[in-house]
């Protein structure tokens, strides 16, 4: 006879505090057979839901992060912008004042040429007054000319004197504005310098925070590593639950409890075999027949099984299917023929009988037992 039998082992390490079930006891599916001692898992439970709540305390600052850089970094480089706009206009600006305080020197030399020239033609103007007035003199002085003409002569030396002072004047202020128009075109000149280096800082702040734009991938990226730990975390903390589960060892399957070894303060190692459970409601039976019996052996053929344990009982079975290969051939250590030497020997090949239901009998099957089987193939 054989049937399903599950191995139940400790998958967490842990001490025994109760063992729930006896030898041959039948216990459902799932119903709790053995407890281990769950103070240590409950501790790491507990420090992975703390990594929990911290990992999702960073995701959320990681998150409020981004959009905070992204706003600031966008506004820097707005303004940024604007300010080299504003140094590339200033730099114009000053080019033109310059311009212009340039032509208005030249204008000014150009006054003073002449101021000069007229200073000159006034000059000549008053050599000759005087020069006139002095014959006037002289011919006065002989009587031979009227007092009149004489007065004449003097009232135009005297306005010729006069003329050559107010162009004089005038020659002075024309160099006066000539020396502020230059004094004003060197504070313009420096003006440009000024506005280029200006420029350049602000080209400068530009650079940098177009630069700080990068720390909203960095921000982006921080915030993904800090999402992908807080599952990792989760993931952690579902681990130490389902190992909080574990130190209840429950049943596989409905059965009859076999091969307990285990015992109150033991410590147990994942993987050590507790005890094993005996699925004793579904056995069958394992037929090795020879294979010069197999000729007309089909499944779905009936069959009757006899029990030596329990004289006069017969069950009904059928033929569920016949083994691909001899039970030699899948032997730890099959047989091999190397000496090139041959004697026929019959080998048998397993024929699984499933028995038929409705029965009261199975119940009182157990793997194991020697039955007596056999097939009507007509």
């Amino acid at each position: 006879m054989e049937t399903h039998v599950s191995p139940v082992s400790a998958r967490v390490r842990g001490t025994v505090i109760a063992v729930l079930v006896r030898d041959n006891q039948e216990v459902p599916a799932g119903a709790p057979l053995v407890r281990l001692d769950p103070r240590d898992l409950e501790v790491k439970v507990h420090q992975a839901r703390a990594a929990v709540a911290t990992a999702a305390s960073r995701l959320r600052m990681a998150t409020a992060g981004v959009p905070m850089t992204d706003e600031s970094t966008r506004s820097q480089v707005a303004l940024a912008e604007a300010t080299v706009a504003k140094a590339a206009l200033g730099i114009e600006s000053a080019h033109r004042v310059v311009d212009e305080r340039r032509s208005r020197l030249l204008a000014r030399r150009a006054a003073v040429q002449a101021a000069q020239a007229d200073v000159t033609a006034r000059r000549a103007d008053f050599e000759r007054a005087r020069l006139d007035r002095g014959r006037m003199e002289e011919l006065f002085a002989r009587r031979l000319i009227a007092r009149q003409d004489f007065d004449h002569a003097d009232s135009a030396f005297q306005m010729a004197a006069a003329a050559v002072e107010a162009a004089r004047q005038r020659l002075d202020v024309a160099r006066a504005e000539v020396a502020q128009a230059e004094a004003e075109v060197a504070t313009q000149e420096v003006a440009p310098a000024q506005a280029r280096r200006q420029r350049e800082e602000a080209e400068a702040a530009l650079g940098d925070a177009r630069s700080r734009r990068r720390e909203v991938g960095i921000r982006s990226a921080e915030a993904a590593s800090a999402e992908a730990q807080l599952a990792e975390a989760r993931a952690t903390l579902r681990e130490a639950e389902l190992n909080l589960e574990h130190t209840t060892v429950t049943a596989p399957v409905a059965g009859r409890v076999t091969r307990r070894t285990v015992e109150v303060g033991q410590v147990v190692q994942p993987g050590q075999p507790l005890l094993a459970v005996v699925d004793v409601g579904n056995v069958w039976v394992i037929a090795n027949y020879k294979e010069t019996q197999l000729t007309h052996v089909r499944p779905g053929q009936r069959a009757t099984i006899s029990v030596d344990t329990h004289p006069g009982l017969v069950l009904r079975a059928r033929v569920d299917s016949i083994q691909s290969g001899t039970g030699s051939r899948f032997s730890l250590l099959p047989p091999e023929n190397a000496s090139g030497n041959f004697v026929k020997v019959v080998q048998r090949i397993p024929v699984k009988l499933v028995l038929e239901p409705g029965q009261d009998g199975p119940a009182l099957l157990v793997p194991g037992m020697s039955v007596v089987p056999v097939i009507a193939v007509r």
